[in-house]
């Protein structure tokens, strides 16, 4: 008989047990598939779903057996791990009879992750994420802001979190002994344990494709899931619903492509976020979702030219040369939006305001504020922002930032930080190393270059980079001949005058000069520590 669709059996896993069988080896993927590639944010995301006890999508694998001797081996392919088992479980190996993931790998690999804690990093990230659940947010059904996600660079605020009695990491949530043990006296010990139990107990629906599925159906499949396997977006569900209000939703947006350049950049549910918190809603998507059609496409209009002044903002105030790859969180242009909104609704666009909202801004960044629940920090950064500015109430996290917490070390150009860095380098001027001259980045691309090669010193870290125009001759000398050269053509103050647009004090030419790396990240760090805590505008002390 041939291979049909009927033959797919829908049902359904307790979280507890498929976490066990990925922990095991008895679920795996194949090994073509692509690396574990969600951001913190992601994994948070899906925790609050599964908190919230919502649909997460069904997971499709294919059960076969597997054998390392090939004449015994049915699998259809090369079979692996999922990420981070090795790292919780050195003796795990893949099972004789196993399920193979073909659709939901993202998904597992990230429950596993949140509660196995394996010790290897997020992407775009340096350092492993923990993810914590507190318990009187889900008691009161808070499920957005119950879900902690938190970088373990952060060690002071990892233990403090550890140490706070209504917080459960998601790995103890494994045993519930654990729980038991911890909120035994609690006096909603009941509903916890309810929680608890929910939570683990959780129903995964899957579909498993038998094991006698031939292989290019298999590979058909998983190509269609690739292919076509992307839900219906906020603007997609908005569209259907205002459409019976005679909203043409798609027409708004295809008029404001041709008027508003930020489109080119971003989501078009950017613009249904910002409508909803310049009406004073918080821009959670069931929020958004139920927006009232009445003044709809005013507010759109609105929406879009704050949209575009946001925009314009971080080009020509915060150093973002090109937007969809040196904006540091692309979201941050919603409340953006909304501040200036308010600003400019009640006549209060003064510059001191405008600086305020720069102080947001680069705390914001330098903290890594907008990680994490985007939409829950946008509506209560706006209604801070209106605080301050109507009372002069500085938001307690601008009070409280602490430069010496800022990680400088960061590595890959996707980090917020990296690429706030090489913002605030564009905003000193970044002259010419050769000319002295102001590079035209406006009309020039821009690249990164490395101030001890890459290929002689092996750091890759930002505080070893900056920014030049593709004009400049890039070199691959080392730095102690390489500024020599520049001292004798040029003089070495003047070489002092254009490494300051770099924000390279001048007392680091000379660790340049003996090529010394260690030296010169020290100093370079205290360097851009003190820019920043210039734009934070705060009183903490640099540490030595």
């Amino acid at each position: 008989m041939g291979w049909r669709v009927e033959n797919m059996d829908p049902a359904k896993i307790e979280l507890r047990e498929l976490l066990k069988e990925v922990y095991t080896g008895k679920i795996v993927i194949p090994d073509f598939q692509r690396s574990f590639v969600w951001y913190p944010e992601d994994v948070r995301e899906l925790l609050v779903s599964i908190v919230g006890g919502y649909y997460i999508d069904s997971i499709l694998w294919l059960e076969t057996t597997y054998s390392k001797d090939p004449t015994l081996n049915e699998a259809p392919f090369a079979l692996r791990l999922i990420e981070g088992v090795k790292e919780v479980n050195p003796q795990a190996k893949i099972q004789s009879v196993v399920k193979v993931i073909l659709d939901g790998q993202q998904r597992i690999t990230s429950l596993f992750y949140a509660f196995y804690q394996p010790e290897i990093p997020l992407r775009e990230s340096r350092h492993p994420h923990r993810f914590y659940l507190d318990i009187e947010k889900a008691l009161n059904g808070e499920w957005e802001d119950a879900v902690i996600s938190k970088s373990t660079f952060y060690r002071k605020e990892i233990q403090k979190l550890e140490e706070d009695e209504n917080i459960i990491a998601f790995s103890d949530l494994r045993d519930l002994d654990v729980i038991i043990e911890k909120f035994s006296d609690h006096p909603k010990f009941r509903e916890i344990m309810k929680i608890a139990s929910r939570i683990v107990g959780y129903k995964v629906h899957v579909v498993t494709l038998p094991a006698d599925t031939p292989l290019e159906k298999i590979v058909e499949t998983f190509e269609r899931i690739n292919r076509t396997g992307l839900l219906l977006s906020l603007f997609d569900l908005l569209t259907a619903r205002l459409y019976n209000h005679g909203i043409k939703l798609r027409e708004l947006l295809k008029q404001s492509k041709g008027k508003y350049e930020f489109i080119k950049y971003v989501k078009e549910e950017f613009i249904l976020k910002t409508i909803a918190l310049i009406r004073g809603i918080e821009p959670k998507r069931a929020n958004v979702l139920n927006l009232s059609q009445v003044d709809f496409e005013r507010d759109w209009e609105t929406a879009c030219k704050m949209l575009e002044l946001a925009y314009r903002r971080t080009k020509d105030s915060y150093g973002v040369l090109e937007f969809d790859k040196w904006m540091p969180y692309t979201t941050m242009l919603i409340p953006m939006a909304a501040m200036i909104h308010f600003l400019k609704k009640n006549s209060l666009d003064t510059k001191e305001n405008y600086e305020k909202i720069d102080r947001w801004y680069w705390a914001s960044v330098f903290s890594k504020r907008y990680d994490q629940a985007v939409d829950t920090k946008s509506f209560r950064d706006l209604k801070d922002f209106k605080e301050w500015i109507l009372n002069g109430k500085v938001p307690n996290f601008i009070t409280k930032f602490n430069i010496n917490e800022v990680d400088l070390d960061v590595e890959s150009s996707y980090s917020a930080i990296h690429k706030a860095v090489l913002c605030l380098i564009a905003l000193k001027g970044a002259l010419d190393f050769r000319t002295g001259q102001s590079p035209k980045f406006e009309i020039e691309k821009v690249q990164i270059d490395h101030i001890f090669p890459k290929s002689m010193f092996k750091d890759n870290r930002v505080v070893v980079k900056t920014l030049i125009s593709t004009n400049q001759k890039k070199s691959s000398k080392r730095p102690s001949k390489y500024f020599k050269e520049l001292i004798e053509s040029m003089g070495k103050e003047k070489v002092k005058e254009i490494l300051k647009t770099h924000l390279i004090p001048e007392e680091a030419l000379d660790c340049l000069l003996r090529d010394d790396i260690e030296c010169f990240i020290k100093m370079r760090k205290r360097a851009i520590l003190t820019e920043i805590k210039k734009r934070v505008d705060i009183g903490y002390k640099l540490e030595a």
